[in-house]
This record gives structure tokens, C-alpha cells and sequence, in this order.
């Protein structure tokens, strides 16, 4: 071996001076406060982001061009930006604690907060021997995000409400259903 030199340097070849220069630190990361809501990947206009449904999304650095519009949609507040800020322009909800509640009177089936819930926590339950369905709200899976299924509900039949004034307007809910049955 060479006294004073660089092994590495001469079993790797020099890097053209035409590379690519190093890319500075990415903007936003995503922190384990993630629930897998999708709403990032979903509002992400250049696909940066990747991560299966209810786990930890990734923001991928290469792609991403820092544009802040994922942290702009996070329900949990779960993206922050490089001085470890969360990355949002809403204030955080006083009553975060939200879950949906059908009214089954109103509600017809059709579709629209079934679609559109980033949970899945909208099933379908029928009603008058299977002809007609209603919209049911899982309270275990609901997080009460952003009212995305209040505001797709054309006939206004879901509402946000603290969840514990929801559990006992959900189960009234339930026995005017199995009384129509």
C-alpha cells in the first residue's frame, strides 16, 4: 500500500464534472404520527409520496419539488417541514374528537361519503328486507378528519359530532333502523 494515499480514490473513478450537484435536504418529511389516510398521496401533484392505506406514508426526495400542498391536507398533522414545524395553513380543530353520524331518514345510499372516506369507516347497511340501504359510520375507524363525508352528503344526512355525544345518537340511529326492519 501507498503511504498518504487515497485507496478508495483510486479504485473509484473521478466523477464528471457535468453530475448532477448533491440536492439540498428535502422540505418535508413525514413523522410516525401518520395514520395512512392517503389524503397526502392523493393531494400530491408530482406522485412523491407513497405508503399503503392506515401505514406510515414515505415523501420521496427525489421527486418531491416542496410544494407543501400534502401537509396542507394532513388530518393528523402528521407532516413537517425542515425546522420540524408542522406543515399546515388550518389551525387544529378544538374538537378534533369528531366522528361522522347518519341520519337514516335523510340519508339514500348513494354513494358519495362511501367513496370518498379515506378510512373506509362508511359501510352500507340494509334496511326493509335488503331493498333499501342506509349509510352506518364505524365509530372504531372514523377519525372525523376533515368532514370530507359532510361535505359530499347531498342530502345532508351525516354530521360531525363530539364522539361522546355520537355514540348514544348512533345507537338511537340503529334502533330506528331495526324498527323499520
Amino acid at each position: 500500500m501507498l503511504a498518504g494515499v487515497d485507496r478508495a480514490r483510486i479504485l473509484r473513478p473521478a466523477v464528471a464534472a457535468t453530475s448532477r450537484p448533491a440536492r439540498s435536504p428535502m422540505a418535508y418529511s413525514i413523522t410516525e404520527t401518520c395514520i395512512g389516510c392517503t389524503a397526502c398521496v392523493k393531494a400530491c401533484p408530482v406522485n412523491a409520496i407513497s405508503g399503503t392505506r392506515n401505514e406510515m406514508h414515505v415523501i420521496h426526495a427525489d421527486i418531491c419539488v416542496d410544494c407543501g400542498l400534502c401537509g396542507y391536507v394532513c388530518p393528523p398533522e402528521a407532516i413537517v417541514d425542515f425546522n420540524g414545524t408542522v406543515a399546515t395553513r388550518f389551525k387544529r380543530r378544538k374538537d378534533a374528537d369528531r366522528i361522522a353520524v347518519v341520519t337514516p331518514e335523510r340519508c339514500t345510499a348513494c354513494d358519495f361519503c362511501f367513496d370518498v372516506c379515506p378510512f373506509d369507516a362508511i359501510k352500507y347497511r340494509a334496511v326493509d328486507d335488503g331493498f333499501y340501504n342506509v349509510a352506518e359510520v364505524n365509530p372504531d375507524v372514523c377519525k372525523g378528519c376533515d368532514a370530507l363525508c359532510v361535505a359530499v352528503c347531498i342530502k345532508e344526512a351525516i354530521r360531525l359530532v363530539p364522539r361522546e355525544e355520537a355514540l348514544p345518537d348512533r345507537k338511537a340511529a340503529e334502533d330506528k333502523v331495526a324498527a323499520s326492519q
